[in-house]
């Protein structure tokens, strides 16, 4: 199969100067170059062919397309297995990471009880379920990127332990999915909780799912309680599923450390500018295989431009599959 393409222009009258009718043409010689006017009947120029040959690349467009759809393909089994294989191993090592903050730096929890707000992702307390196996570090903050670390307490909100309403948002799915079970919850199952104002055990009341907008299950309220909210469905997010849980014994006074909630903190929304990036690092992984595709055919070096283009595509379809990841609510 060749990779030229062999195209014939043919020259009007006006493209040349016109032809003496007495002069006779000479005959090429042998072994002309590729090129020269095919000859005629008797050996001189085609009559009627009078033209020059032009030689163009003969781009392989079904192979580079064929290369963007199998990036399109990979791109979505990558994410697949970004989500559920990947992540699990960041939150994991994201945990045992804060379980580590936990006992070499006390102090930084105990300072919670004086009303000092840590950084957010970092850890502020522990929840145990036993009932579903939940035994995870809780950390300050909801956002998306809060919740790769492990359970989040939700700015706005008080400390558990002490007096109101304290809202604890998890991941469903992904990240290990530690609130994937929740909904499995039964009442009166407990929920234990340290921090730094002590330990403390709470008595599941309540399950049930609200739907987008409504905020009065992180509003605070004069009961006692622990809210738990996670994502209501594991494929289409259309709400919360909510556990709603009241404290055996006495809450402890602490200073009022809430803080303003940011709209995208509600666990209902991702990261804002990870779309962008998502997008961004997606038609970048499509490039490079388009590109790898075409040096592929002009440098007559298959394997040795994919063996160099294969960690920059695996790079990029990781960024961008981190960015997704980011862009989805911050609860699933």
């Amino acid at each position: 199969m060749t990779d030229l393409r062999t195209l014939t222009v043919t020259l009007d009258a006006d493209d040349g100067p016109p032809e003496d009718p007495t002069t006779t043409a000479e005959p090429p010689p042998s072994g002309g170059r590729a090129g020269d006017a095919p000859a005629g009947p008797e050996g001189g120029p085609g009559r009627g062919t009078g033209g020059r040959t032009i030689v163009i690349p003969d781009l392989p467009y079904r192979r580079m397309v064929g290369f963007a759809l199998v990036g399109v393909a990979g791109l979505i089994v990558l994410f697949l297995l970004y989500l559920l294989a990947f992540t699990p191993l960041t939150a994991a090592r994201n945990q045992q990471r804060l379980t580590g903050t936990l006992k070499g730096q006390p102090l930084t929890v105990y300072r919670l009880v004086n009303g000092h707000l840590p950084p957010e992702g970092s850890a502020v307390a522990v929840i145990r379920i036993p009932t579903i196996g939940v035994d995870q570090v809780v950390v300050q903050g909801t956002s998306a990127a809060d919740l790769m670390n492990g359970p989040g307490l939700m700015p706005g909100t008080v400390l558990p332990g002490s007096p109101g309403n304290s809202v604890i948002a998890g991941r469903r799915v992904t990240f290990g999915a530690p609130f994937g079970s929740i909904g499995s919850l039964r009442r009166g199952e407990p929920i234990h909780v340290v921090d730094g104002a002590g330990a403390f055990t709470y008595k599941v009341t309540r399950i049930f799912d609200v739907g987008v907008g409504q905020r009065d299950v992180v509003l605070p309220t004069v009961q006692n309680r622990l809210t738990l909210v996670t994502s209501n469905s594991s494929l289409v997010v259309s709400g919360r599923e909510v556990v709603q849980a009241t404290l055996v014994g006495h809450a402890v006074e602490v200073p009022d450390n809430t803080v303003a909630l940011p709209s995208y903190d509600l666990g209902l929304s991702g990261d804002p500018a990870a779309g962008g990036l998502a997008v961004m690092w997606s038609l970048l992984t499509l490039g490079v295989l388009v590109g790898a595709a075409y040096l592929a055919w002009r440098l007559r070096m298959t394997w040795l431009v994919y063996l160099f283009c294969a960690p920059v595509v695996v790079m990029c379809g990781l960024f961008a599959c981190q960015s997704v990841a980011r862009a989805l609510p911050a609860t699933f």
